[in-house]
């Protein structure tokens, strides 16, 4: 009777640590090969977001050490195990952090490109008020003076003077057209933005707060897309059909993107401002969708 109980408890000792040693043991060849059989449920997202980071293999045996634990997830984590979260973790915190540091660095340059829109739009409605003001005053005295003559039976001046009213009024209104056409221009300044990133335009200087990762992320073609094209491409390709982009002449990406090469000037107007705007936007946020990616890698991970 003790026999058997002693036997009992012995085989229980032996079940208990052929659990644990699976668990902190490295995966043996035939562990490998059963695993490597497997599919490892990573998105196209988390995917992609792992080979941007250079990470994929530790994701992939972190997923696979997740695998040998079904059925023990109470036991505490292997070293291998712990390691790999961490490196996991720290990759993508590292990333997460980059996009908003570009994305706040966007966030500057449309800053910069609302208020030199704002200021030449200001510039422009203060000449066109002042018209239309000079414009009534001049309709006002003619008019007031056009009224004493009619009523002294000198109808001929009272009709000159009134056509004079008019006359100056068809050519104030023709200069107010003028100008609204027109528009004012100022120079190019500031830092190069992210569109030169876009348009590959050769920067003068290094720009501050520049992303590596978030270039490669701009330059690599989106999971599941058919055409083959990179998201910068994409990109540029919308801007033409919306007729933001209407010529990818050097000069234009060059004032687009802020960026004065030595030895030129460039000026820039309201209707130009308005189109890097747009553009700023749409870079920004095709660069903070890669966040969702991020996302994607650490639910699949485990992690988050």
């Amino acid at each position: 009777m003790i026999a058997r109980k002693i036997k009992g408890i012995f085989l229980a000792f032996i079940i208990m640590f052929m659990q644990f040693s699976v668990l902190n043991k490295p995966v043996s060849a035939l562990d490998r090969i059963q695993l490597e059989g497997q599919a490892v449920s990573l998105t196209p997202g988390a995917k992609e977001a792992a080979n941007l980071l250079g990470i994929l293999p530790k994701v992939e045996r972190l997923m696979q050490l997740k695998q040998l634990r079904q059925g023990h997830e109470n036991l505490p984590l292997t070293d291998e195990e712990l390691g790999l979260k961490v490196d996991v973790l720290d990759k993508v915190l590292g990333a997460s952090m980059e996009v908003r540091m570009v994305s706040g660095r966007i966030d500057r340059d449309l800053s910069w490109a609302f208020a030199g829109q704002g200021a030449l739009n200001a510039k422009q409605q203060k000449i066109l008020n002042s018209i239309f003001t000079l414009n009534f005053m001049q309709i006002g005295v003619l008019g007031v003076l056009s009224g004493p003559a009619f009523l002294n039976g000198r109808g001929a001046l009272g009709s000159e003077l009134l056509l004079l009213a008019s006359s100056i009024g068809l050519c104030l209104s023709m200069l107010a057209f003028a100008q609204t056409n027109m528009g004012y221009k100022k120079p190019v300044d500031g830092d190069a933005t992210i569109l030169t990133d876009v348009f590959k335009i050769q920067k003068p200087v290094a720009t501050d707060h520049e992303s590596k990762l978030v270039i490669k992320y701009l330059d690599s073609v989106p999971p599941g897309a058919r055409d083959g094209k990179t998201r910068s491409q994409v990109l540029v390709d919308n801007w033409k059909k919306g007729k933001y982009l209407r010529t990818m002449s050097e000069p234009n990406l060059e004032k687009l993107s802020a960026v004065v090469p030595q030895g030129k000037k460039y000026k820039i107007g309201a209707a130009e401002f308005n189109r890097r705007i747009r553009m700023l936007f749409d870079t920004q946020y095709t660069i903070e969708l890669f966040h969702e990616e991020l996302v994607e890698l650490l639910r699949a991970a485990e992690i988050s």
